[in-house]
């Protein structure tokens, strides 16, 4: 198995079982976030954490084609740049996320494209 239909399968699969987490219990997830929110110092951990599974993700697969490997190096550059978000700017993070909460037919629109985006992974890692 090569790394781009090893990182499909494992993206596909995150992106599959938040995205049903978050439509089917919308609810608790907002409770989990507004905790998490208030606690700077898990944030920062996060941060640190989501910064180097971007690095990984990034080094491992930099693969810039006009193909579908292309949206895992695009996912890869988006998680480091969140960790980068996470850690230099936390409230930002915080404002976010509060403003997916008061928008909650652009929060089910991104969730269901996330869970789509996963599928196609999941699609493409076991059939490629």
């Amino acid at each position: 198995m090569n790394i781009t239909l090893f990182l499909a399968e494992v993206i596909g699969w995150y992106f599959v079982i938040v995205s049903l987490f978050v439509l089917v219990r919308r609810r608790k997830m907002e409770a989990i976030l507004l905790n998490i929110a208030s606690q700077p110092s898990l944030i920062l951990i996060l941060g640190i954490i989501t910064i180097i599974l971007g690095l990984l993700m990034v080094v491992s697969h930099n693969i810039w084609v006009m193909d579908w490997p292309v949206l895992i190096t695009l996912i890869s550059w988006l998680v480091l740049l969140s960790g980068l978000f996470r850690l230099l700017m936390p409230e930002w993070g915080v404002n976010i996320a509060n403003w997916w909460f008061t928008h909650q037919p652009y929060l089910i629109a991104v969730t269901v494209l996330y869970l789509l985006i996963g599928l196609f992974l999941l699609y493409k890692a076991f059939t490629v």
